[in-house]
């Protein structure tokens, strides 16, 4: 503590001869001077620490005397202020430090998200954005019962939001919206066939079956009835089974020789924008609109100070990626190679829960390009499910 007193009120070293020492001492002592760090730099020199405000009325005492003072050095933070008080660009950049960080803990450092289970942090940072909230926002300036109506207006994604402030750390809990999904479950249904072919097996669960095993049934024919029979009438009821059946379906693949595809140049324009504390500058940029044809991408990264600390400063950079379109002409094998792997695709897709018995490919050319269309033999599930309207 006495340190720290010292290093800010401020200290002098004075330095005498070594014979004088003991005649230094009583006089000050004698005139109530408080003195420390009595030191013997040499054989013939002497030093001494005396607070600074001593230090004019040491030197006349010591004058008076007829002690010879060999050098003053000045410690602490009023000689620093001396030292540098014509560097105004210390003290200006110190003011504006300390204003900064007064500053600072009105403004949102960091952003925290929870309940965006498939909605990812960035696309709902940016939303929050797009309302005028995130980070570097001025926090006294923010109507958060405003900021969470504004953001469900918006948004199609979230039903609920709430904003809460811990220092400069918002915590934002959302809640996802249920999306609308398609029907898959029916009160009351038939089961049809999806394709022709000759039934092998039927497993139903419920519903009237209408259709034996090894009948030859075609696309859309009824195969279980949802309508029971009873003796006071009939119920109608949800039909579920599987039926499975051989059946050959066929697959196309048209590759045509000659296709558009896009070259992209070495004529790259970008510009990259600041946001500092919420307000954008724009930093650079080379963009003059001279690009027709061109692809865009946005990065968007945060400052960070040493892996850990996150500065409210984003730089978003946004690049033009110049390109045109060409015609380019397939030769026949080439053509045939990226058709095999378009059906090798299709196949994988359609063909997942079918067992596959037998396999037909055949292949035509023309002047247009490579067709390949593929024959598959195969016993695979071909119940499906329709609604009965109940009115």
């Amino acid at each position: 503590m006495i340190r720290l007193l010292d290093y800010i009120f401020g200290s002098c070293v004075l330095t005498v001869n070594k014979n004088d020492k003991e005649k230094v001492i009583n006089l000050l002592h004698k005139n109530m001077i408080y003195i420390k760090n009595l030191d013997s730099k040499s054989e013939d020199e002497f030093s001494f620490e005396t607070a600074l405000k001593m230090a004019g009325k040491v030197g006349c005492l010591l004058d008076k005397s007829g002690i010879k003072v060999y050098s003053i050095r000045r410690k602490g933070l009023p000689s620093f202020f001396v030292k540098y008080k014509k560097r105004y660009g210390l003290f200006i950049g110190g003011l504006l430090f300390c204003s900064i960080l007064w500053f600072s803990k009105y403004i949102v450092w960091e952003i925290d998200f929870s309940g965006n289970e498939n909605i990812s942090d960035s696309i709902v940072e940016k939303q929050l954005s797009d309302v005028g909230f995130g980070v570097g926002s001025f926090i006294p300036n923010i109507d958060f019962y405003t900021l969470g109506n504004e953001f469900l207006m918006q948004s199609e994604d979230f039903s609920f939001i709430s904003v809460n402030m811990e220092g400069t750390k918002a915590h934002v809990e959302l809640r996802e919206r249920k999306k609308k999904q398609e029907k898959t479950t029916f009160d009351a249904s038939n089961i049809v066939a999806k394709y022709s072919g000759v039934i092998e097996s039927m497993t139903v669960y419920s519903g009237q079956t209408v259709v034996e095993k090894e009948a030859v049934v075609k696309e859309g024919d009824l195969l279980v009835s949802g309508f029971l029979e009873k003796q006071s009438g009939f119920e109608i009821v949800r039909s579920t089974g599987c039926v499975y059946a051989y059946v050959t379906r066929e697959f196309t693949v048209d590759v045509p020789f000659e296709k558009t595809v896009k070259v992209y140049k070495d004529n790259i324009q970008s510009k990259t924008k600041v946001s500092f504390f919420g307000k954008e500058f724009q930093f650079s940029s080379n963009i003059d609109g001279s690009i027709d044809n061109y692809d865009e991408t946005v990065d968007r990264e945060r400052l960070v100070l040493f892996d850990r600390i996150k500065l409210p400063i984003i730089f978003t950079k946004t690049i033009h990626r110049e390109y045109e379109e060409k015609t380019v002409m397939l030769d026949e094998d080439s053509a045939r190679k990226q058709a095999e792997q378009e059906m090798t695709q299709l196949l994988m897709k359609e063909l997942a829960d079918s067992e596959v018995l037998e396999r037909k490919t055949t292949e035509q050319i023309t002047e247009k390009g490579y067709k390949l269309v593929c024959s598959i033999y195969c016993l695979a599930d071909i119940a499906e499910e329709k609604e009965i309207l109940l009115k």
